[in-house]
């Protein structure tokens, strides 16, 4: 027992190692280091909004409901002290653990119940360390967020546990049953998809108790009158409308807390839904739980994101992934009919419907037919799918090996190297999950039609300073997606920093025509204009970006540089001080009040806003830069050495000549002429022709020898 039990342990953390290295990635960014709820002083915030932070009844909100999650990395910053995704990493991959071992219990006791005995293979043990590595968990494991998944499958898990103890209870006062039903609720506000753990544990109660007078093979014609004849205790009867009632209370309780609106979601986000075409959407859909089941047998194609073209729609029959759908469900069928030709008194019938059932009612709120969801596929979504698959194969292998010793042996050496497989796999993946470069990058040779992916790996090749590939790519994105408006907007900043002005403002311009209320391309168009000298239309396009988005602090800032353009200088400080107001840790805007107050001789209002410049943004280069500068007009040299040398310190290899020259200068006036004639030499070691630095070295030297 031990044994298998430290053997599952390594198997279900050896593989997603190198996940607890890596770095907050895709959507860790805005359900995490953005969303304010898990930097919040109450631990009641999360309550009243969705995942990603915004209230829960805005029409703005995706409907995700998941505060638990939310206290579990609100947990993970109190207990830290910091958003370190080393520690969030470390959580999960626990989580992980936790759950493989929860998985193997639940397998046992399925097994157990319906009075299976293992023959030469332990079968819930072998399902275990299927489960334990599948390669389908890497993103539920090495995303941050993910951990949603791998705490709904926790508690998912312990709920049907707790409600099998519930069979042993003859009173119908069940504190078993009672506890079942709590958990599930505990599960949905992990992730919405816990609560089908009570629709599972419904088909459980009536496989395991359900009787048949007189049985044989089945035909067709006697399935009705063989139906007829079951007999359900009434015990299972009163479970199940428990269940079921309580079921409905809570999902009626989750609609509610939504502001009974369904969540609105973009074309792009799941195009299938959007078809007008009855055919499109069937097929198409249809053929998307046929990937759905490839990934989990073969899962060589993982991409952390299908949206948009990525798996393009099915529009007539001469489409051959029709083909794929027809041969899905001619073998579904089939093996349907191969389960009810079975007598049902046979132990190996019932405990394949249970994995079935294990597999498709978790999956049912991703499947598209209650309400379109937010997604094409996501892979974290199969994270309690995975359960019922992994627990098929095993019991295939089992009913193999009783029927023929020969083929077992060869179908064992082929399940020992699919688990080494999906172990390699899960190992490779998670270096994926490492950085959005690897993962944005990866996805390119999946998804080549997924504008979205062209879009991250833009991004990224910009963050690295690749800006020719950052170009290319944008555009990709905008020749697959022509209304891909955050492309146009990103594209047009890139092309603004290169100074092409007229190709910026085309693409801006098109973002607008797509979307005419959106900010941020109006306010990059402001600065395109004002760039170019046309500061009326500039100041409109602000006031515009304004109209849209009341609290825009980027735009603010901006709109005081147009002012300064202008020598409306009083104009400029109220824009900056407002975006201050909405963003106290505004780099920028505190950068340029910091330095125009210094420039023009307002030390006295600038020393009075220092202290707040300082509370905000204490380990910002620039800003220390800027303060020193003022401490050294005023001859506070103590003062004004100590922020050049932090400043310094904090810019580290992005040191400019012009921080040790003005450092130098201090240094020159406070009459400490080593130390002067140290840092002029360390900026013309940066910048050999830097002038201010060459004059004051001449002039310094001078002085040195006349003494």
């Amino acid at each position: 027992m031990f044994t298998r039990l430290l053997c599952l342990v390594i198997t279900s953390s050896l593989p997603f190692i190198f996940t607890l290295t890596g770095d907050f990635v895709f959507d860790d960014s805005e359900a995490i280091v953005k969303n304010k709820d898990v930097v919040s002083d109450s631990w009641l915030n999360p309550f009243g909004n969705d995942f990603w932070g915004t209230n829960i009844k805005s029409n703005l909100s995706h409907k995700s409901y998941r505060p638990l999650t939310i206290i579990s990395f609100r947990l993970n910053y109190f207990l830290n002290g910091t958003l370190s995704p080393f520690y969030f990493k470390v959580t999960n991959l626990v989580c992980h653990i936790i759950c493989c071992i929860l998985v193997w219990i639940t397998y046992d006791c399925i097994w157990k119940r319906m009075k299976m005995k293992n023959n030469i293979l332990n079968v819930p043990f072998l399902a275990a360390i299927m489960f334990s590595v599948h390669p389908i968990h890497v993103e539920a494991v090495s995303g941050a967020v993910g951990r949603a998944d791998i705490l709904a499958a926790i508690t998912f898990l312990l709920s049907f546990l707790l409600y099998d103890k519930a069979f042993n209870i003859k009173s119908m006062t069940n504190i078993y049953l009672l506890l079942s039903i709590i958990i599930a609720g505990v599960s949905m506000l992990f992730k919405e998809n816990g609560i089908t753990v009570l629709g599972f544990c419904c088909i459980y109660d009536l496989v395991t108790h359900t009787r048949v007078k007189t049985m044989g093979k089945l035909k067709t014609k006697d399935i009705l009158r063989n139906f007829s004849n079951r007999k359900i205790g009434i015990k299972c009867v009163y479970r199940i409308a428990c269940t079921m009632f309580s079921a409905m209370l809570l999902l009626y309780a989750r609609w509610s807390v939504m502001g009974g609106t369904r969540p609105e979601f973009n074309a792009t986000d799941n195009p299938t839904a959007f078809s007008d075409n009855i055919f499109t959407k069937l097929a198409t859909y249809n053929y998307i739980y046929f990937l759905n089941i490839l990934l989990l047998t073969w899962p060589q194609w993982l991409c952390y994101d299908w949206s948009m073209g990525c798996i393009p729609l099915l529009k007539n029959f001469t489409d051959h992934r029709v083909f794929l759908v027809l041969l899905l469900y001619t073998y579904a069928i089939l093996y349907i009919a191969s389960i009810v030709r079975v007598k049902s008194t046979n132990s190996i019938m019932r405990i394949k419907l249970l994995a079935i059932s294990l597999l498709i009612i978790p999956f049912l709120p991703a499947a598209n037919i209650v309400y379109p969801v937010g997604f094409v596929i996501a892979e974290r979504i199969l994270y309690i799918p995975s359960i019922g698959y992994c627990f098929l194969i095993s019991i295939g292998l089992y009913k193999i090996s009783k029927l023929n010793y020969k083929y077992y042996k060869v179908l064992s050496v082929l399940y020992v190297c699919s688990i080494c497989f999906f172990a390699l796999r899960s190992w490779q993946r998670s270096y994926d999950w490492q950085n959005e470069y690897q993962l944005f990058t990866n996805a390119l040779s999946i998804c080549p039609l997924n504008a979205k992916v062209h879009y991250n790996v833009a991004k990224v090749a910009d963050a690295k300073d690749n800006i020719d590939w950052a170009l290319q790519e944008y555009e990709e994105a905008i020749r697959l997606y022509p209304e891909y408006i955050q492309a146009m907007n990103n594209l047009a900043n890139l092309l603004k920093n290169q100074k092409k002005y007229s190709d910026a403002e085309y693409h801006l311009r098109n973002a607008l025509h797509h979307k005419q209320d959106f900010p941020a391309a109006w306010m990059n168009l402001g600065i395109i204009l004002a760039h170019t000298g046309r500061y009326i239309e500039s100041k409109y396009a602000y006031k515009t970006a304004l109209r849209y988005r009341k609290h825009y602090p980027d735009c603010y800032y901006n709109l005081g540089n147009l002012y300064l353009q202008l020598n409306k200088t009083e104009t400029a400080l109220e824009n900056w001080f407002h975006a201050i107001n909405l963003n106290p840790k505004h780099v920028s805007a505190w950068t340029n009040l910091l330095a125009y107050l210094d420039n023009t001789g307002q030390i006295e209002k600038a020393l009075q806003i220092i202290p707040k410049a300082l509370e905000e943004l204490p380990d910002i280069p620039v800003i220390n830069f800027a303060i020193a500068n003022i401490y050294g007009k005023i001859d506070k040299y103590d003062e004004a050495e100590e922020y050049f040398l932090k400043a310094i310190k904090l810019f580290k290899n992005r040191v400019q000549a012009i921080h040790y020259a003005n450092l130098g200068v201090l240094y020159h006036r406070w009459k400490k002429y080593d130390s002067a004639i140290q840092m002029y030499k360390m900026a013309l070691k940066i910048d050999s022709k830097f002038s201010s630095a060459l004059k004051n070295l001449r002039n310094l030297k001078r002085i040195k020898n006349k003494e």
